[in-house]
């Protein structure tokens, strides 16, 4: 029972500890026009002024930490859940417009191992790892996002990708820019 509530809060924790990349298609744009290169922008560093573009969905990084508290009759049991992982068969694209991000066919798998560790009034009582296999089915879907700063955004959506379950948040999301090469992360 305990190992269902825990994969119960891990969609939850993952939104807000992922961090996804996307990489810029490849064109045949004159590079020295803006929106039109290559690298979207970037060359390397962190020059995220222009997001503007296609892109196509490369991965997800994630640390995820869990940590859930309850008492009952005078005792306290806590358990802290982590895992980390980079998705598999990434699948689907990504268009950014100057307000949207708007995905198609987002989809990726997690084969990991979660670590559970849980605490009786302090004390260690049990130290477990599970098996952290999700496919996230291919999803599409549209969000709004705002310019924060030249490297900051905040989505309505989670920057439309869909968390392991397959379901879209709705709340705000902030997320930070920055460009490797032709990769946005």
């Amino acid at each position: 029972m305990r190992a269902t509530k825990i994969i119960y809060f891990l969609p939850l924790v993952t939104l807000l500890l992922v961090f996804s990349s996307c990489q810029k298609e490849v064109s045949f744009d004159d590079p020295i026009v803006p929106g039109g290169n290559g690298n979207g922008g970037g060359s390397g560093g962190n020059n995220t002024n222009n997001i503007v573009g296609d892109y196509d969905y490369v991965g997800m990084t994630a640390h995820t930490l869990s940590t859930v508290n309850v008492s009952q009759a005078g005792q306290n049991m806590k358990t802290v859940t982590v895992s980390d992982y980079n998705t598999k068969n990434n699948i689907g694209t990504v268009k950014i417009t100057s307000n949207q991000m708007i995905s198609t066919g987002v989809g990726y798998s997690i084969d990991t191992t979660m670590n559970n560790k849980t605490y009786l009034d302090g004390l260690l009582i049990d130290d477990s790892d599970f098996p952290f296999q999700v496919t996230s089915p291919a999803s599409s879907s549209t969000s709004t996002y705002v310019r924060n700063s030249a490297d900051s955004v905040t989505t309505t959506g989670a920057l439309g990708f869909p968390d392991p379950s397959g379901n879209t948040p709705t709340g705000s999301v902030g997320a930070k820019l920055s460009w490797h090469g032709d990769t946005l992360y």
